[in-house]
């Protein structure tokens, strides 16, 4: 049984004539009465009586009308939705991505793609996590994320738009504030406010991995996911933190940043949408981005 078949058969029954009903889908005679025979051996039951002057509903093909004409609604407003949203998603973007991006590079990249495109409404996610990042993009759930990592799947790609340092931030009162450069062995002892390794991989590697190196353990006094609550405990003096450079930016009065050695220590930042299925929209939105990207805050 096919759509086509139903369509033969209300606009049979609706007619109660082969011909009017076959002119009505631009379909002959004979081909038409093709379709309802083969429709009604499908069924198991006539669905017309039919004489030479007269055709009728039986039964069940009256109790089946009802049912082919829901069917056929179903499907009509089903076709129109994905027609709908798939127009509506060529003016609709969704962009997930980690804090740095949505602090520092989104706000430009917004700001220029809205003097060329001003109606494309843009939805934005915020989550600490680059591997959350990637399954909302997997899933369809997001079509362009900012991540830490590149994504490893075989439909997405990825671009490198950034590298920040790692620093290190301490409050000014700290007598470390005024040194030029900071290594792990150098705050041995330190009270330092880490990250959760779930929400901050990276830095919570940075810091154990430095200190692993020189045989010791950092004196971890709090773990905080949000840098803006980070940097005010740092503030306040309640111990040092390891950040990325752009940090800076956002940071509050009484506390200086020094960087921390050795100098490989850096964190990326790629952007990453699906390979192919984009719109034309989605497209000029990522151009826009690498030509914020490239600006001299995030030149790498």
């Amino acid at each position: 049984m096919d759509i086509r078949q139903l369509e033969c058969f209300v606009a049979v029954a609706e007619e109660l004539h082969f011909r009017k009903a076959g002119e009505r889908l631009r379909l002959s005679q004979s081909a038409l009465s093709e379709r309802i025979s083969a429709l009604e051996q499908e069924l198991g039951a006539q669905l017309f009586f039919r004489t030479t002057r007269q055709v009728s509903l039986t039964q069940a093909g009256s109790e089946f009308l009802q049912d082919a004409r829901k069917i056929l609604a179903d499907i009509e407003r089903t076709v129109s939705s994905v027609r709908h949203t798939a127009a509506s998603d060529l003016r609709h973007i969704r962009v997930s991505g980690v804090d740095e991006a949505i602090s520092m590079l989104l706000p430009g990249a917004l700001l220029a793609f809205r003097q060329s495109d001003p109606t494309v409404h843009v939805q934005i996610l915020e989550i600490s996590s680059s591997e959350k990042h990637t399954q909302e993009l997997i899933g369809r759930r997001t079509d362009v994320a900012f991540v830490r990592t590149p994504p490893k799947d075989d439909f997405i790609t990825s671009e490198l738009l950034s590298r920040q340092p790692v620093v290190v931030v301490l409050a000014d009162t700290n007598p470390l504030s005024g040194a030029a450069s900071l290594c792990a062995s150098d705050v041995v002892g330190q009270p330092i406010v880490g990250y959760p390794k779930h929400a901050r991989p990276i830095l919570h590697e940075t810091l154990w991995s430095s200190f692993r190196q020189i045989g010791a353990q950092p004196n971890i006094i709090c773990e905080i996911t949000d840098k803006s609550t980070l940097l005010q405990c740092v503030a306040h003096g309640l111990g040092i933190a390891l950040v990325p450079a752009w940090v800076k930016n956002i940071a509050p009065p009484g506390v200086t940043f020094v960087p921390f050695e050795p100098c490989k220590n850096q964190i990326e930042l790629y952007v990453a949408f699906r390979k192919s299925g984009n719109s034309d929209t989605l497209t000029r939105f990522v151009d826009v981005v690498r030509e914020t990207a490239n600006g001299s805050l995030f030149k790498t």
